[in-house]
């Protein structure tokens, strides 16, 4: 499968004038689409937002795209999939501003061994997260700080929960092979691929 692609790149920083490459748009391209990331070069924790326009592609993602990203990490965005026979061009824009690092108390314990649920419980908010994932660490964060009963159920920890987090998804009609993590489900309603995530936890109860 051929089709033209033209790309072009817009970077919007909201530091100073001549910074370059804080964060890092980057894609992976195959015949028939483009999956782009973000990479956080800085030595800072950013909450991002990302735009994007295009002609000739599609894609099931809502803009603007919100999510927090971490020193060093490498996040997947979106996947553009193109149309055939039909010139194809995307642009991006990027924002984003600094998150405040909370202090750890002195008396702060390290090493502390990972937990996970193994069955969903309707009376809580289940949150399917994965290790190395800044934006399942940010839903569960927001759940501690606000005091929000909560489950988790790591894939990473306890592989069955894999299954378990798609099987519920194909139930609601998910139908795609990729997901970005984390998945929520509560009180019925399952929420994955969320955009706005700092907007979204707003809404957890």
């Amino acid at each position: 499968m051929r089709y033209s692609l033209i790309i072009i790149l817009i970077f919007y920083y909201v530091s100073a004038f001549g910074q370059k490459q804080d964060i890092e748009i980057i894609e992976e391209r195959s015949d028939s689409e483009i999956k782009l990331f973000a990479i956080n070069n800085t030595s800072d924790d950013l909450e991002m937002e990302f735009r994007l326009r295009f002609t000739g592609f599609t894609t099931n993602e809502k803009f603007p795209i919100v999510i927090v990203l971490k020193n060093g990490n490498k996040e997947y965005l979106v996947t553009l999939k193109a149309t055939v026979g039909i010139d194809c061009e995307y642009s991006t824009s990027v924002s984003y501003k600094k998150i405040a690092k909370a202090e750890k108390p002195d008396n702060a314990q390290t090493g502390v061994r990972k937990m996970t649920g193994i069955q969903l419980n309707p009376e809580k908010i289940n949150v399917f997260t994965k290790d190395g994932c800044s934006r399942c660490e940010y839903v569960i964060n927001y759940l501690q700080t606000n005091n929000i009963p909560y489950l988790e159920l790591n894939i990473s920890i306890h592989n069955p929960n894999l299954d378990l987090m798609f099987e519920k998804m194909e139930e609601f009609g998910f139908k795609e092979t990729n997901v970005r993590m984390p998945v929520v489900i509560s009180r019925n309603k399952l929420d994955y691929n969320i955009g706005d995530l700092p907007g979204f936890v707003k809404n957890l109860k």
